[in-house]
């Protein structure tokens, strides 16, 4: 999946660069969004169900889990995680610790600035090949 392409299929994006990282924003070409530098859950109440929230972060928030404490109940969620010393020291950890709190692992940006994490609760389970009408309810099945 192509992030820059994502991110432009949005209508309703925030950004919010929580690392000072420009090089990330320049990179992925987000430069004509406006940029908060804090975020805090009183941030949330603004959000609709259909605003794309991108969060640039360093990977110390995630081990320390302040971040989930201020982003809990949005919806779409980028986060774009800093990939630095800290985080290749505690990669495992880093990844395990925002899938158990329902990210999707994207891999890294193009230059390996970010590693890309996806909240969408439209997307949140994926619905397996079997479950569908072909193979449930066809009466000319039946007999087979």
């Amino acid at each position: 999946m192509k992030i820059t392409e994502y991110i432009k299929n949005k209508k309703n994006v925030r950004l919010f660069n929580l690392s000072s990282n420009q090089k990330i924003i320049d990179d992925l070409e987000l430069n004509k969004l406006p940029v908060k530098s804090t975020f805090s859950k009183t941030d949330n109440q603004y959000f609709s169900d259909n605003c794309l929230v991108i969060i640039i972060i360093n990977s110390s928030l995630v081990l320390d889990g302040s971040i989930f404490k201020s982003i809990v109940g949005l919806n779409n969620i980028l986060v774009l995680i800093v990939f630095d010393s800290f985080f290749i020291q505690h990669e495992t950890e880093c990844k395990d610790t925002m899938i158990s709190h329902g990210y999707r692992y994207f891999g890294n940006t193009t230059n390996d600035k970010a590693v890309i994490f996806i909240y969408d609760i439209s997307k949140y389970k994926e619905n397996p090949d079997w479950l569908n009408s072909d193979n449930w309810a066809n009466p000319e099945l039946w007999e087979k």
